[in-house]
């Protein structure tokens, strides 16, 4: 005779009066308890997905897969410390970067003294930090000491102001490249290549209206280097500086007249001075003690004072 199975060894029991789901009750917990999975404690779910619940997943786990082999730190820094020669000079706009808003934008003392009041002591606090650090970090992180070149901040704005938009308006900015970060330069770039067939423009700048002010000044490490050998450490230093002058920019068209090729104003371009204020951020990047030269990383706008008390 074959062997019964559990289920009909339990249904010959001598007690009628007993249900059939109390009897399978133990039988099927014990059962279920066996077919769950096991929990890993170290998951290999990719960290985009982190935190993310799934419907749960019934198939086997493959045990006896290998995890890929993790580099150490020590590995890690002696290939950046390899790859700083190749680090991309455009860093971004360092986290933190605070410019006061002005005009319209500028919370009234007499309408909204309270918001005013929390950006002005915002922009204090920043700007002892910011000198605080700065020092602290050139006079004892790095050696020799850095020089920040503060007085010469304004001068070397005006200049490299002056050739990049002289640049950008011949259509030609081969003189001027090497000064220029990866994104303003491919930004300055496109913008050539748009301008229609036969088309020039002509960019004068007038006067400067104030001298550049420099609005936002901050110095920091870069690398993972060993924080003992301060000859070899890897540094930026951006600032951001107040640009207001007068200038005009008009757009021309070169047509044939004839025999000779004359230049006419486009429809809808004005020659006529105008106020521009714009805030340009130079930097300069220090790898492995040795300074670089000042360069343009771009322009940017003044904070937003909601999203500035909120960070």
């Amino acid at each position: 005779m074959p062997p019964r199975t559990p289920v009909q060894r339990l249904l010959l029991l001598p007690s009628p009066s007993t249900p059939l789901t109390t009897l399978l009750t133990s039988h099927l917990s014990q059962s279920c308890s066996r077919s769950q999975p096991t929990t890993r404690l170290f998951s290999t779910t990719p960290s985009t997905h982190a935190g993310v619940r799934k419907p749960r997943s019934f198939q086997p786990h493959q045990t006896g897969m290998k995890q890929p082999s993790q580099k150490s730190f020590e590995v890690m820094k002696k290939e950046q410390m390899k790859n700083i020669e190749q680090m991309p000079n455009d860093v971004g706009l360092i986290p933190g970067t605070f410019i006061m808003p002005t005009g319209s934008r500028l919370p009234s003392l007499t309408h909204n003294f309270g918001l005013r009041f929390q950006l002005e002591k915002y922009r204090l606090w920043l700007r002892v930090k910011e000198v605080f650090g700065r020092h602290y970090m050139g006079y004892f992180h790095v050696k020799p000491r850095a020089d920040f070149q503060t007085a010469l901040i304004p001068s070397v704005s005006k200049s490299l102001y002056s050739d990049m938009y002289s640049a950008f308006a011949a259509g030609n900015l081969a003189p001027i490249a090497p000064k220029l970060c990866e994104s303003i330069n491919m930004t300055l770039e496109q913008r050539i290549a748009a301008r229609g067939p036969n088309v020039g423009v002509l960019w004068t700048l007038h006067s400067w209206l104030a001298e550049p002010r420099i609005v936002s000044h901050k110095y920091m490490p870069m690398s993972l280097e060993d924080s003992k050998d301060k000859t070899k450490q890897t540094t930026i230093q951006q600032v951001c500086v107040r640009m207001q002058s007068l200038q005009s920019l008009k757009k021309v068209k070169r047509v044939k007249q004839g025999r000779e090729t004359v230049e006419v104003l486009e429809e809808g371009s004005s020659a006529e001075p105008k106020k521009v204020v714009e805030y340009l951020v130079v930097q300069r990047l220090c790898k492995r003690g040795k300074m670089g030269p000042w360069m343009v990383w771009g322009t940017t706008t003044e904070s937003d004072p909601q999203e500035a008390l909120s960070s």
